[in-house]
């Protein structure tokens, strides 16, 4: 039975593997494309019933008001950052103790709060950088801790545990120039100068430290500490070379009418009884200067070292950065510059005070009694004018101001009280209180202001107030003279005030005249090679 014969290729299309590929990314894809759009919904689901931790928050907020309260010189930003140093672990215990109660609150409320808390990558970031500081801040603490333990006074004694002490006496005497300047030259060890020879001649007294492990090396650095002479004309230099483990104190005694000057790097320096100039610089170590008849330049580079200066007639100079600063019974100018970070302290100082710093500028024509300062205030009595002062962030007291007085300030009180005959008073304080004491039956004119304060007077005057600000003006006795007060967040206060009268001047001392020779000084004993002395606080 015969019949037409099947189409070619079947009753289906023929396979197209292109084609299957094609439809199979197109699938894939639009999966892909389904997944994403998924994915995008649950995050925006999620950040709508996303929770944010109150830690973050907390944190800018007290970043804030610190920035806040540096900016309005309420606190400072040094101490801030050593307290910080300090106590920096407590910011990352107060956020545990917050992430933890917040945990346990949405554990019991979970099915209402939905999604747990989240602090979020930047208070994370935030939080790191915190503890960076804290750990800088810390870091440079202990430095300067370490700056004063036994391995070496200013990180310059490390060689000392390298090797044994040998000590090692001398003495050498040379010819000076009357009249002439002896120059002094040690960078390690003390210098002691006075001056009582008699004989025309300087007379030096040498105690040489030396550490190594061996006989030879100790002579060998001995004799390089051998101190080297040398004359040019009217000046004598004495110098000490620098050897590394090695030390060489010199007891220097010189005719006192030759002038001084000493280069000490690390070491003391004292001078006593000379009757020229004396100049010094010294990096590492204390200053005594005493009865003295020329001028005084110091220079001084230790934030530890203490200066002392008592007994002068000539004028005195301290500039660089130390520590605590002396300076009592001195009749010729006193100029101090530079940053100081312990207490300064003047007495009996009859020429000009002038005191400049970072912070404060203090100017006065007289010291009659004393002067003071510290991190946080600033005491002055019996000064005559003009007396100048601005500062920021210290309690002011100037008692017995004879003359004008002109002081600016910001957070602190300020306290003065002027003595007759009344000189012109201006007194610009801000966030503090102001109490000016005047003689009474002086004549003069007020012009006082303050806001967020009372304002009270001795003197009948009537004040004018206007919500938070108070303001007195008016005239006393019919003068000209100007009292002039203005302050903010602090009380003003004008009081009638007897006080003491100025003390007259002291009279000029003897001029000095040459002592006797004294006997020679008995060798010092040899000293620790580790400093007992407790490290001191910084203060700005």
């Amino acid at each position: 039975m015969g019949g037409a014969p099947p189409p070619a290729g079947g009753p289906y299309p023929p396979y197209d593997r292109n084609a299957a590929r094609a439809q199979y990314r197109a699938q894939q894809a639009a999966y892909r494309a389904q997944q994403k759009m998924q994915r995008i919904a649950w995050k925006a689901q999620r950040r709508a019933t996303r929770r944010t931790s109150i830690v973050g928050p907390l944190i800018l907020l007290g970043l804030g008001v610190y920035f806040l309260l540096v900016e309005l010189h309420r606190v400072s930003a040094f101490y801030a950052l050593e307290w910080f140093g300090h106590w920096w672990p407590v910011v990352l215990i107060a956020a545990g103790v917050i992430l933890l109660a917040e945990w346990a609150l949405d554990r019991d409320r979970a099915a209402e709060m939905g999604c747990p808390r989240s602090i979020g990558g930047g208070i994370v970031f935030l939080l790191v950088l915190l503890i960076l500081t804290g750990l800088a801040s810390q870091a440079a603490l202990r430095g300067l801790e370490w700056k004063h333990q036994k391995f070496g006074e200013g990180f310059g004694k490390l060689d000392q545990v390298l090797g044994n002490r040998s000590d090692s006496y001398d003495d050498v005497s040379s010819a000076i120039a009357a009249n002439g300047l002896l120059v002094i030259r040690n960078p390690h060890g003390d210098v002691t100068v006075n001056g009582t020879s008699t004989d025309g001649q300087m007379h030096v007294s040498i105690h040489k430290s030396a550490y190594a492990w061996n006989e030879a090396d100790v002579q060998t650095k001995m004799k390089q500490l051998e101190p080297a002479i040398q004359h040019d004309g009217n000046t004598t230099t004495l110098s000490v070379a620098g050897v590394v483990g090695g030390q060489a104190d010199l007891t220097v005694t010189m005719p006192p009418s030759s002038g001084i000057t000493v280069n000490a790097d690390h070491g003391d320096v004292t001078v006593s009884e000379l009757q020229k100039p004396v100049t010094i610089s010294a990096n590492h170590g204390d200053v005594d200067v005493r009865e003295i008849a020329g001028d005084l330049q110091a220079t001084i580079n230790d934030d530890d070292a203490s200066v002392s200066v008592k007994d002068m007639t000539g004028s005195v100079t301290i500039n660089g950065h130390t520590g605590d600063i002396n300076v009592n019974n001195v009749t010729g100018p006193v100029a101090m510059q530079g940053d100081f970070y312990g207490t300064t302290d003047l007495q009996n100082v009859s020429g000009s005070v002038r005191f400049d710093t970072s912070r404060t500028h203090f100017q006065a024509a007289k010291l009659g009694d004393e002067f003071s300062v510290e991190s946080d205030s600033l005491n002055a009595s019996a000064l005559t004018g003009p007396v100048v002062l601005k500062t920021t962030d210290k309690n002011i007291t100037l008692d017995r101001v004879q003359g004008s007085v002109d002081v600016i300030n910001r957070n602190g009180e300020v306290n003065v009280t002027s003595v007759a005959p009344l000189g012109t008073v201006s007194i610009q304080n801000t966030h503090g209180s102001v109490d000016v004491g005047l003689p009474p039956g002086s004549s003069f004119k007020v012009d006082a202001s303050t806001r967020n304060g009372d304002m009270e007077n001795d003197f009948g005057l009537s004040q004018q107030d206007n919500d938070d600000n108070h303001t007195l003006h008016g005239s006393v006795g019919g003068g000209s003279t100007k009292v002039t007060i203005s302050t903010t967040d602090g009380d003003v206060t004008l009081r009638k005030v007897t006080a003491a009268p100025m003390p007259p001047a002291p009279p000029a001392p003897p001029a000095m005249t040459e002592k006797a020779p004294k006997a020679p000084a008995a060798p010092k004993a040899p000293k620790a090679p580790v400093s007992d002395k407790a490290p001191k606080s910084y203060s700005f």
